[in-house]
Formats: C-alpha cells, sequence, structure tokens
C-alpha cells in the first residue's frame, strides 16, 4: 500500500506558551519537506553547539590547576560514596569522581595496559546524562569545563 504525495494531512503543532495550537492542511509531499528541513536544521544546531562548546573546552592544565592532589580527591569520593550509599550521589560527586578519573587517565596515557581511560569516559558520560547535555560533545572535555565552572564558583 503506498501513499499518494498529493494525500492531504492535517499537521498540529502545539507548544508551551502558545495560547492555541497551529493547525494547517498540507500535502504528504509539504510534510515530507517541511520534516527534511527540520532534520536539517537539528543537525546544524548539534553541530554548531558541539562546535561552539569545543572552542570553550578548557585544557587539562586549565581545568585542574587548583584541584587537590588525585589522591585526595580518590579519597573523598571513597568516603562520600560509603556516607551517601542510602541517599544517592549528587552531580557533585559524578562531576569529581570523573574528574578524577580523567587525571588518572591523563597520567597513564602512555600505560598500553590502563584501563583509566575507559572508566574517565564511561564515568564522563554519566555526567553528560546527568546534565542532559548532547551526545556530541566530547565527554572528558565536557568534564573538564565543568570542573573548571565548578571550582571557580566554590
Amino acid at each position: 500500500m503506498g501513499f499518494n504525495s498529493n494525500d492531504v494531512v492535517t499537521l498540529k503543532l502545539d507548544c508551551a506558551g502558545w495560547y492555541q495550537p497551529y493547525v494547517v492542511d498540507i500535502t504528504r509531499m509539504q510534510l515530507g519537506e517541511i520534516l527534511l528541513k527540520l532534520d536539517d536544521m537539528a543537525a546544524d544546531t548539534d553541530e554548531q553547539a558541539t562546535s561552539n562548546h569545543a572552542q570553550r573546552w578548557p585544557s587539562p592544565d586549565e581545568a585542574y590547576a587548583a584541584a587537590p592532589s588525585i589522591t585526595s580527591e580518590s579519597d573523598w569520593a571513597i568516603r562520600t560514596a560509603a556516607e551517601w550509599a542510602d541517599e544517592g550521589l549528587d552531580r557533585e560527586w559524578y562531576l569529581r569522581h570523573a574528574a578524577v578519573l580523567d587525571r588518572i587517565a591523563l597520567r597513564d596515557a602512555t600505560d598500553l595496559f590502563s584501563d583509566a581511560a575507559e572508566d574517565a569516559d564511561a564515568t564522563a558520560t554519566i555526567l553528560l546524562d546527568l546534565d542532559q547535555a548532547p551526545r556530541g560533545y566530547d565527554p572528558r572535555a565536557y568534564v573538564r569545563q565543568q570542573y573548571a565552572l565548578w571550582a571557580s564558583s566554590k
């Protein structure tokens, strides 16, 4: 069963803050063209957001300039996870834990048998999901950016 591109369909758009929905009758061909344009616009927006953020990613040295030692941060993460086990961990824990794993991975970058980079990427991805950040971002660069912002606000 095929579709006739000249069949008329009703398009109803309703967004928060609108007084009433926008309703229009259009052909299937017009609907297809609109959907393709929206898809292209979304792709352009994702690429633009990714490139805009990529220009603002701090280097590891910039992001972790005032960070406590890796040992100190690791101890804090372990102690806090044990204390908060029943309540659940908050964003600060995930951010600081992802940052310390990133720092370990950077330090161990020459060790071919290290799982540090994989652990750092996985934890950084959890932070991306927690923040509902676009998946086009480099997860560890995002952690560095967020850590630098967090550290500057304390």
